[in-house]
């Protein structure tokens, strides 16, 4: 991919991209994937508010909310389908540091690693991204922050800028001329594949090329629609949340097709 090819191109994986979309499509891919029941499914679309500006709930939708909490409160929700991990090796609770790069270096089979070496290289990845010369070669840190960076920190407390949707940005894209890719990992059950192709559909784009597999291997690596405008949008099989930390050769094969 030459360079100048890259600067017109943008590539976002499991995004948020509409709040009220987003959110009704978490609640549907749960029920569908027998992790929540139908009834409290139906009674989050039938009485919570998604939109924007909504600022309480009713009480019907805050029981079935906090039905949902306890349903899902003993999965990874970042990944529906992940063994929960009783290995002797690991710490009860992951050292402050190992959040990091964990998404790079571990994998849904983490419970066969020997917890002190990942710990080891999560240290090493730090380091290096904490050098100022790596830093400044990223044009990253140009404040100059007076903490670490940290993949889940607690130094933000809230957020003040955060949209409550990103279509506008996306239509602005590809009005200047940037193609747009999409992808989802499809076990990934907080923003999942449902959530993308809801908010997808609110932008009414037509469609160029219809739903169809993609392969790798000889395998299904996902399915992919593109519409016209130069968006597409992509599933990876058996992909979390980090779809490379769970896919690594077909979220590779992404970026290497990535047209």
């Amino acid at each position: 991919m030459h360079l100048i090819d890259f600067l017109f191109k943008i590539q976002i994986g499991n995004a948020v991209i509409n709040d009220e979309t987003d959110e009704r499509g978490m609640y549907d891919y749960l029920a569908t994937h027998a992790i929540i029941s139908d009834q409290d499914a139906y009674q989050i679309t039938k009485y919570c508010d998604f939109s924007s500006n909504a600022s309480t709930q009713s009480t019907e939708c805050n029981t079935a909310s906090e039905a949902i909490s306890k349903d899902i409160d003993n999965i990874d929700i970042y990944n529906i389908y992940a063994p929960s991990c009783t290995s002797s090796k690991l710490t009860a609770r992951p050292k402050k540091v190992s959040v990091s790069c964990s998404i790079f270096l571990v994998t849904v089979e983490e419970c066969e690693w020997d917890w002190q070496l990942i710990h080891v290289a999560i240290t090493m990845c730090m380091l290096i991204l904490n050098r100022p010369d790596v830093q400044s070669a990223l044009h990253a840190n140009v404040t100059k922050l007076t903490h670490d960076w940290e993949a889940c920190s607690d130094i933000i407390q809230k957020w003040g800028d955060s949209p409550s949707t990103m279509i506008p940005l996306l239509n602005e894209f590809m009005a200047n001329g940037l193609r747009v890719w999409i992808f989802s990992g499809d076990i990934d059950g907080r923003v999942p594949v449902t959530s993308t192709k809801y908010s997808l559909n609110k932008m009414k784009l037509p469609v160029k090329t219809e739903w169809h597999p993609w392969f790798l291997g000889g395998e299904v690596g996902g399915y992919t629609e593109v519409y016209k405008g130069d968006l597409t949008f992509a599933t990876v099989r058996e992909a979390g949340h980090q779809v490379p930390s769970y896919q690594p050769v077909r979220a590779l094969s992404l970026i290497k097709h990535f047209p």
